[in-house]
């Protein structure tokens, strides 16, 4: 329905005032005399005297704020019934009735309801610089109709202003002036200076679109870096780096205001600082968010309704290197906000499979290269190797070397090296000596050197030397290298 068509009605009581003078002047007679006896809200407010303007106090004043809906047949009202989907009207009725006065920048203004719900209150205030501000047309110490202007509706809704939409019908105009957007903010539409009496009144009309409930949806994604698509569960391994996609979505009718984003990171599981950004249609780029996302949550721009609203938050986190041995599900939470109240959550799963291990491995050289088993005589200088290494899949934390030399076999002090440096004699104690972590992956090689020594009876003798290694939560495990000696009797000198 036309909105000048649906003003039209109101408007021809203006019209009709002014076009006989008859009627103006009986009017101008009740201007003058109402205003020296009617005690009205506005007199509550600030003292009256001659000369000074005064709204809507008059009979024959209308309700200041109505409401209709723009379909054809509908009528100003209040209260209204509308559904989601609806756009509405409301007129702001105005009059100074005080003749003979100006009431200076006056100046119209009406407060929206802001929150959700089923009855959807608006509320307006009228004032000038002599004039404290109005609420209602009051007569004679009564609300003309009702405090502001309630639309209801069957569910839960909110109410938005259409920009562009306000218009001033003065002193009878039936096409209307288009004005700024001001009458729904605070400071309010100035429309100038009123003069006193009836022909001087008028309406300023505005829409507005009754809307349903923002709903907000979180869909939680998890992938490896460089992945073209997202899972709702990956396999990765302690150390790997893992990404995930926040997706915000709002399936309502609304503009979801005051969204914020908060996620839960589950155990063995590390924010990788600096990764966090949103993602918008009108950013698509990618614009860098704080890193706390994980403690106090961040804050996102409003999100709009249907997939034009659709916006998303990537961030990586790294997997412990150190997670104990086993099979793990990491779940990590993420949950969207409204105004602080949790509205949606999801979550993504990576599965881990943490493998701990140990290989050791122990040579003996033969002179040229290294090898299970080698010959020597007595009195030869032995050298002996040890390679421990990671097998598994995460770091393998404190771990020891020893070494238990056979009979006929004595190690040479400070001949211990590891990876090339010499070190303490602590392999041939019962401890051992400590290596250190090993990464997934990594080795360390220890050298020493022995001597074979003795004077043992004639035969043939496998020395048999072997290395332990073992670290926190792996047992001892063992390898061995073999000296070969044989020992003969002299022989006798020829006759």
């Amino acid at each position: 329905m036309n909105i000048v068509k649906l003003f039209s009605k109101a408007g021809e009581k203006i019209k009709g005032l002014v076009s006989n003078r008859k009627k103006v002047v009986a009017t101008v007679a009740v201007c003058a005399t109402v205003a020296a006896s009617v005690v009205g809200l506005q007199a509550n407010k600030v003292a009256q005297s001659a000369g000074t303007p005064r709204f809507n106090f008059l009979p024959g004043d209308i309700e200041m704020l109505q409401v209709a809906k723009t379909t054809a047949g509908s009528t100003w009202g209040d209260p209204q019934n509308a559904n989601i989907g609806d756009r509405v009207a409301y007129s702001f009725y105005y009059h100074n009735g005080m003749i003979n006065t100006t009431a200076h920048n006056t100046t119209l203004r009406v407060d929206l309801p802001v929150d959700q719900g089923t009855e959807l209150k608006a509320t307006s205030y009228l004032w000038s610089n002599e004039t404290a501000y109005i609420t209602d047309t009051v007569v004679d110490g009564s609300v003309v109709g009702l405090t502001g202007a309630t639309i209801n509706t069957p569910s839960n809704a909110r109410i938005q202003y259409v920009p562009g939409s306000t218009r001033w019908f003065p002193e009878g105009n039936q096409t209307g002036i288009a004005q700024p957007d001001g009458i729904v903010s605070a400071s309010g539409l100035n429309i100038g200076d009123i003069q006193g009496c009836w022909q001087y009144s008028g309406y300023v009309t505005f829409l507005a679109d009754v809307y349903g409930q923002s709903t907000l949806v979180m869909d939680k994604k998890v992938a490896h870096p460089g992945e073209s698509e997202w899972h709702d569960e990956i396999v990765a391994n302690p150390g790997d780096s893992v990404a995930y996609h926040l997706g915000i979505r709002n399936d309502g009718n609304i503009t979801a205001d005051q969204v914020s984003v908060k996620d839960i990171l589950p155990d063995y599981m590390t924010y990788q600082i600096g990764t966090t950004y949103y993602y918008t249609q009108a950013h698509p780029e990618g614009v860098k968010l704080p890193d706390t996302m994980f403690t106090t949550g961040v804050s996102i721009p409003d999100v709009a309704p249907g997939d034009g609203g659709i916006t998303y938050i990537t961030y990586r986190t790294g997997i412990s290197s150190t997670i104990p041995a086993g099979t793990w599900a990491l779940n990590n939470v993420a949950k969207v906000f409204q105004a602080g109240i949790e509205k949606d959550m999801d979550q993504a799963k990576v599965t881990v499979t943490a493998s701990r291990g140990l290989i050791i491995d122990k040579m003996v050289s033969n002179g040229t290269s290294w090898v299970e088993q080698n010959t020597a005589g007595l009195g030869d200088t032995i050298s002996y190797r040890i390679i421990v290494r990671n097998s598994g899949n995460i770091t393998v934390n404190g771990v020891y070397v020893k070494d238990i030399l056979p009979v006929y076999v004595n190690y040479i002090a400070g001949s211990t090296k590891v990876d090339g440096v010499v070190v303490s004699d602590q392999i041939i104690t019962s401890t051992g000596l400590s290596i250190g972590n090993l990464a997934p992956g990594e080795q360390k090689v220890i050298t020493f050197s022995a001597r074979i020594y003795g004077c043992p009876p004639v035969g043939g003798y496998n020395l048999v030397n072997t290395g332990y290694t073992y670290a926190t939560g792996i047992n001892e495990i063992s390898d061995s290298a073999t000296t070969v000696v044989t020992v003969t009797a002299p022989v006798s000198p020829r006759n």
